[in-house]
């Protein structure tokens, strides 16, 4: 399975209990994050609250990267069943 066959087969969903002990552990707002991983600020925050429960695998994996995560301690990659 190719990069974009994952983009479109799967979600990942966010443990945000995990998202903010890691923002806690680093100290960093969710500017900080954002920043460094290359995403918007309201999808760190939206994805710390709760507010927003899945990311593309691509944006998962940043924001892993940027806390020097394994994308697994934060995400589950889901497969996306396909409206009928």
């Amino acid at each position: 399975m190719n990069y974009s066959e994952t983009r479109r087969r799967f979600a990942a969903t966010v443990d945000a209990r995990s998202l903010r002990m890691a923002l806690k552990f680093h100290r960093w707002s969710y500017a900080d994050l954002a920043r460094a991983a290359g995403v918007s600020k309201g999808t760190v925050g939206n994805l710390a609250s709760g507010a927003r429960t899945t990311a593309n695998p691509e944006t998962a994996a940043k924001i892993a990267k940027a806390l020097n995560v394994d994308t697994d301690d934060l995400f589950r990659l889901e497969p996306i069943t396909p409206a009928a």
